[in-house]
């Protein structure tokens, strides 16, 4: 094994190490809000803005950290993401108010904002674009894991334990993972010529605002998270309210989309980077419509072992589409602007979900959440059809055109 793939290994599974717990974090406070809730007297509508209240400090530093990322190297960014959110992370355990739990939650979102684009950028740095989707997808698989995990810990462990617990735990075991990436991973050495090429080779961020498949990636990525984030987060709360089903049995259930997601992420990154661009999209524009098919379906009046197949099927369609929107924004720009664009993508993605768990939660109180969760299902298809008009062009480059290439000029996708 060369000294390249040994680093693409060490990177990608500490990066979704990390991640994994960045998703157990996140989760655990979906299946555990009923104990918090009750805990601080919340309703649905309180409920709706905590379980939103990370995205405020999330958002904000997304597109920054890529900017960042960009300018130093992927790795310092990465571990200050990811040591400001572990410690956020173990200090919401500890929180004595709805205030103090808020801005917790606040500060754990800013973590995460600052690790997300810099471990993303990392893994896109260590692999050739023939293999990046299958490396993105298993560093990826952190994420539903985790949500396995936090879903479950929250939902089965929280009302035996207390749901404090479970993020003092969370806490600790992703600042192991911070000081294991600083360890470990060491940044290679650049030869004087590559430096040179890659400055030559370096393009105005501004031009970013301007490329129009970035610019559309980011409205698909608006568009469906805008639904999806009512999937991550109202899920349990869905299953036992609609479903009539316990806390445990929910939150059990609700916990297979990130089993069955991992299993997605690999099979589905491996058929798209044995194609071209044309495939990789086209793949993700399927996924997409398909999941928001069966999250329509479970609106319906199903059995529970029927719900529980369209759980599994949700998962492996819809979580292996991040990975993929990330391989194909890095394909969209020069290595300059990879950072940054995927911090771009991801800010504009995240931005809904600060707005679609509050308005659900507000829904939810007045009406039930069985017509919210079909109006995200529909906003999931509509998603996909945003995907249509992203094409592989060429970027203006600094030396030359300080505008995209006109639309005729296509390269090969």
């Amino acid at each position: 094994m060369n000294t390249d793939t040994r680093k693409m290994i060490l990177v990608t599974v500490l990066c979704g190490l990390g991640y994994m717990m960045y998703s157990v974090d996140r989760m655990t406070v979906s299946s555990a809000i009923g104990l918090i809730a009750g805990e601080f007297g919340l309703g649905k509508a309180e409920s709706g803005i905590l379980l939103s209240s990370f995205f405020f400090g999330f958002i904000v530093f997304l597109f920054i950290s890529g900017i960042i990322a960009d300018k130093l190297s992927g790795k310092p960014v990465l571990i200050l993401g990811l040591m400001m959110f572990s410690l956020a992370t173990l200090l919401t355990g500890v929180a004595g108010s709805m205030t103090s739990l808020i801005f917790y939650r606040v500060m754990t979102g800013i973590g995460e904002g600052i690790f997300w684009p810099a471990a993303s950028l990392e893994v896109a740095n260590v692999t050739s674009e023939k293999q990046r989707t299958t490396v993105m997808s298993l560093y990826w698989m952190g994420y539903p894991i985790g949500g396995f995990l936090g879903t479950w810990m929250g939902a089965m462990l929280g009302p035996i334990f207390g749901w404090r617990v479970v993020f003092y735990v969370a806490g600790a075991m992703g600042m192991l993972v911070a000081l294991l990436y600083l360890v470990l991973v060491k940044n290679d050495r650049k030869p004087a010529e590559l430096i040179a090429r890659q400055a030559a080779e370096k393009v105005p961020l501004k031009i970013l605002f301007r490329h129009a498949p970035v610019l559309l990636m980011a409205a698909f990525y608006f568009v469906l998270l805008a639904g999806w984030w009512i999937v991550l987060l109202w899920a349990p709360s869905y299953l036992m309210q609609v479903k009539n089903l316990s806390i445990g049995t929910a939150g059990t259930i609700a916990s297979l989309l990130g089993i069955t997601g991992a299993l997605g992420g690999f099979v589905l990154g491996r058929y798209c980077d044995k194609g071209d661009f044309k495939r990789r999209r086209t793949i993700l524009m399927t996924i997409t419509f398909i999941s928001g098919l069966v999250m329509a379906a479970m609106a319906f009046n199903l059995s529970v072992p029927l719900v529980i197949v369209l759980v599994l099927i949700l998962g492996f369609l819809g979580y292996p589409i991040t990975p993929i929107v990330l391989s194909l924004t890095a394909e969209l720009v020069p290595p300059s602007l990879r950072g940054s664009a995927i911090g771009f993508v991801m800010n504009m993605g995240m931005a809904a979900g600060g707005i679609s768990p509050i308005v659900a939660g507000y829904y939810a109180q007045h009406y039930t959440l069985q017509p919210v969760w079909l109006v995200a299902a529909c906003v999931i298809i509509c998603s996909s059809l945003v995907l249509l008009g992203v094409r592989r062009l060429p970027i203006g480059s600094h030396n030359s055109s300080q505008n995209v290439m006109p639309s005729g000029h296509l390269a090969k996708h």
